[in-house]
């Protein structure tokens, strides 16, 4: 396994690297490159010789990469484009109402939790750890349900929190979480519960403040 496949970059670049005989990043790639994936501004400085032209340039490849597959993944777009016009509805005591539909935030989030434009598509740019965000919607009564499209492969963790919780949702008592191991977990404890889902797989969150 190459190091540079921590960085999540694609196959591709993997191979590439090694052709070159790449055998580990240097220092300032290992420092930029998830952090510029993750969708920080990053300024660096090294020496001449350091390594910082692979530094920005592997970055590039993997997000023109990733554009060029979701491009060619036209029909699934297409159909996570309408969503993101449609609009959100809400109940509260018999009554319904509508407002524009949240998205991902991307200032409310963890430095390696990337968020495409649309606010709709996230991906956690370390490998290792756990990484998240939040809706840019917050919701005090009545009840709120979403969807979520697993496109990668990969663990993820799902819900409802306050927005002192945690990004790694679940591990705090500010957030309830549903991961793909089939675990519901709230203040680090984790249950057995549902089913685990995966690539491909629909969940959906639901939550009830009138009840609870």
């Amino acid at each position: 396994m190459s190091a540079f496949e921590e960085f999540g970059v694609s196959p591709d670049i993997i191979k590439a690297v090694q052709d070159m005989d790449w055998q580990l990043p240097r220092d300032v790639q290992a420092e930029s490159i998830p952090l510029i994936l993750g969708g920080g501004d990053v300024l660096m400085a090294a020496e001449t010789g350091s390594g910082k032209t692979g530094a920005f340039c592997l970055p590039i490849l993997q997000v023109v990469h990733e554009a060029l597959r979701d491009r060619a993944k036209e029909s699934a777009a297409g159909k996570i484009s309408s969503e993101a016009t449609s609009t959100a509805t809400t109940t509260s005591g018999g009554a319904t109402s509508t407002a524009a539909a949240p998205v991902m935030s991307a200032s409310d989030r963890s430095a390696l939790f990337a968020i495409d434009p649309t606010g709709l598509l996230c991906q956690a740019r370390d490998q290792r750890g756990w990484h998240g965000g939040r809706g840019t919607v917050g919701v005090v009564r009545g009840k709120f349900y979403y969807e979520c499209l697993v496109t990668d492969e990969g663990l993820a963790r799902v819900g409802f929190s306050t927005t002192k919780a945690l990004f790694n949702l679940g591990t705090d008592d500010q957030g309830f979480g549903f991961g793909g191991t089939a675990k519901k977990s709230f203040a680090s404890a984790f249950t057995a519960y549902g089913e685990p889902f995966g690539l491909n797989d629909v969940i959906g969150c639901f939550l009830d403040r009138d009840a609870h």
